[in-house]
């Protein structure tokens, strides 16, 4: 397995080093989950409160590294998040390394389509039927009488980009898909595998065709979501909730458990109590859209 000194690390990322330049790191974690052979990226002083103290290091500012009292290896740039994302692909061989050295497992009574292709380090469990053209990339966990309908794509990279000089820097994702027991996921849909840690999809949930799952969401036991419907990276959507079609989640907000939304309706906040929610104005002349837009302005 390969790892990286502190110090190597830092000016692989154009950084400085500070503590102790020897300290061996061995994976890019988040940073609530971060260990003491890890390190992570704090980008900002919201994510200070969620760092885990028992971290081996952080990539983050001088200022932001100031004001984190209880880790004492650091890696200063000007750009966490940029880093961040030079780092991910400094890691990405150990993860396909790990990965193809580890064969799936198959439960009982397994049903695999056509032209399906199921990568190593997976787990698959008893009575999955997974029909024709699916893809399932490493590290996706699959539960008992699961349904994978045609065309799906299962743990593939999520939608992470880092700006640098008028182009990009890729995000490599380094984490998986959990699924659980009783789920079933209609056609041509996504599922994206977390940028570290899993996108998770717990016990019973109910994805219709053409919907998006992006990294590191997680949908709570029993949801149902309709066609086309999409969310945003590190979505949060509570147990026994309805999302109708057509809906689109900005990211890393949460909705609570009993929650029903309605169909073409953007959310754009946190839904913290169980409810009916609705954003769409019905079809009417554009003459009278602009009327009733001027209206909710004044």
């Amino acid at each position: 397995m390969k790892s990286f000194t502190l110090e190597k690390l830092a000016e692989l990322l154009g950084g400085t080093p500070l503590g102790s330049f020897d300290l061996e790191i061995q994976f890019l974690q988040d940073s609530k989950t971060c260990s003491q052979d890890s390190i992570c990226y704090v980008k900002d002083q919201k994510f200070i409160e969620h760092l885990n103290p028992n971290a081996g290091a952080v990539i983050t500012t001088e200022e932001i590294s100031q004001k984190i009292s209880n880790i004492k290896n650091f890696v200063i740039v000007q750009d966490p998040y940029l880093s961040y994302a030079v780092c991910s692909g400094l890691f990405l061989k150990t993860y396909k390394d790990q990965n193809e050295n580890i064969e799936t497992i198959f439960g009982e009574n397994v049903v695999i389509g056509e032209n399906t292709v199921i990568n190593p380090n997976c787990k698959i469990g008893d009575n999955v039927v997974i029909h024709d053209n699916v893809s399932i990339y490493s590290c996706t966990e699959i539960g008992n009488n699961t349904i994978i309908h045609s065309g799906s794509v299962i743990g593939s990279d999520g939608f992470g980009y880092a700006p640098q000089n008028n182009s990009w820097v890729k995000i490599e994702h380094l984490g998986g898909v959990k699924i659980g027991n009783n789920v079933e996921i209609g056609a041509k849909t996504a599922v994206d595998r977390g940028a570290l840690g899993n996108t998770i999809i717990e016990d019973g949930v109910k994805l219709d065709n053409h919907v998006h799952v992006a990294h590191n969401c997680h949908i709570g036991e029993n949801t149902a979501i309709a066609g086309q419907s999409g969310m945003a990276g590190s979505v949060r959507i509570g147990k026994n909730c309805q999302i109708a079609g057509q809906v689109g989640i900005v990211g890393h907000i949460e909705i609570a458990d009993n929650v029903v939304v309605y169909a073409k309706t953007l959310v754009t906040k946190s839904l913290k109590e169980p409810g009916i929610y609705s954003g769409v104005m019905p079809i009417q002349k554009h003459s009278d859209s602009l009327k009733f837009i001027a209206k909710i302005k004044k």
